[in-house]
């Protein structure tokens, strides 16, 4: 073995340190705000599935079921027959208002939305979500589904003109479903993991909800506190984000001219959701060495941020803005990339 091969990368890497160091990725979860509208804290009423049947029993059932309960997340899905119960102040066998509301319909078991909606108002429901699986048009597949794929169109009213809904059409195969949500692997039913991964990708869409994101630590050498910091980028790439800050943390109260760790630092607050700090850090790594690096892990906390307070209908933080505005922020998502 060429023993000059690890010294020349090592001079490589000491070498690139002055202009940003070398590098590595990290996992990293942050909040998106809903993909449609901000449903928590609301009544949303569950008007149906449309499609065959053995698709939409247990994904209707599993919308209901997984309804988020946690702080800051909590929304309440109905279905159409509680509301109907409801209105009628009779249990739930009672026809009479189903049949009223299927009388202007335009698909058999499907309620009317102006009907059905005229009702849901009644009983405080703020949003009506309904749903159509989409069928290939393939007669030589059984009922036209395809046993790998689910496909289904969403649509969710506003009870009022300040909040009109939208649509969105949601797309997955086995492979994507596991791949979003590794723990479904251990599900062996194919319907039940496009059942559990389409629940989940629904719900995304009316509530906040958790993305994965890779960023990038840098990797420092031959500066003192160097060894801590790889230490703490192989924790944070574990997952492990309490111990790399610590680790971060000690090696740049100790070693000044340790960027790397003041950088990391960064994103070890912004994985706390304190991005408040995480700019200040930030902006300090920039003042320091004003990489590319250091310019782009701004970027990505103040865009983090503003997802953060979008999805929990934060107001602006005290500090502000730095380098984002709100017609700006897709320009420069686009123009930094995944960091």
């Amino acid at each position: 073995m060429n023993r000059s091969v690890p010294l020349l990368i090592l001079l490589n890497c000491s070498y690139l340190l002055i202009g940003g160091g070398c590098r590595m990725a990290a996992p990293i979860h942050a909040w998106a705000p809903p993909q449609l509208e901000s449903a928590v804290g609301k009544r949303v009423a569950l008007a149906g599935v449309q499609g065959p049947s053995e698709l939409t029993g247990g994904l209707q059932r599993q919308l209901l079921i997984q309804a988020p309960d946690d702080p800051g997340r909590r929304v309440t899905i109905v279905s159409t027959g509680d509301i109907l119960a409801l209105a009628s102040n009779k249990d739930r066998n009672d026809t009479r208002l189903t049949n009223k509301i299927q009388l202007v319909s335009a698909v058999e078991e499907v309620p009317n939305d102006l009907a059905f909606a005229s009702i849901a108002r009644n009983q405080d429901v703020d949003y009506v979500l309904r749903g159509e699986v989409i069928l290939k048009r393939n007669l030589s597949m059984h009922r036209g589904v395809d046993p790998g794929t689910l496909s289904v169109s969403w649509r969710l009213t506003g009870m009022d003109a300040e909040h009109p809904g939208g649509g969105k059409p949601i797309i997955l195969d086995l492979e994507s479903a596991r791949e979003l949500y590794p723990e479904l692997a251990y599900v062996s039913d194919p319907n039940e993991v496009l059942t559990l991964a389409m629940v989940r990708e629904t719900l995304r869409l009316i509530t906040p909800s958790v993305d994965r994101h890779r960023i990038t630590l840098e990797i420092p050498y031959l500066l003192p506190g160097s060894a801590k910091v790889r230490r703490g980028n192989r924790a944070a790439r574990e997952g492990r984000w309490g111990e790399a800050e610590t680790l971060w943390a000690e090696a740049w109260k100790w070693n000044p001219t340790q960027i790397a760790a003041l950088h990391n630092l960064a994103l070890a607050a912004a994985a706390g959701q304190d991005f408040s700090r995480a700019k200040k850090l930030a902006r300090k790594a920039i003042r320091f060495q004003p990489s590319e690096l250091h310019k782009q892990t701004l970027v990505w906390i103040e865009l983090k941020q503003r997802a953060y307070h979008q999805a929990f209908l934060l107001p602006d933080p005290p500090e502000g803005w730095f380098v984002t505005d709100s017609t700006a922020e897709e320009i420069t998502s686009a123009a930094t990339g995944e960091n």
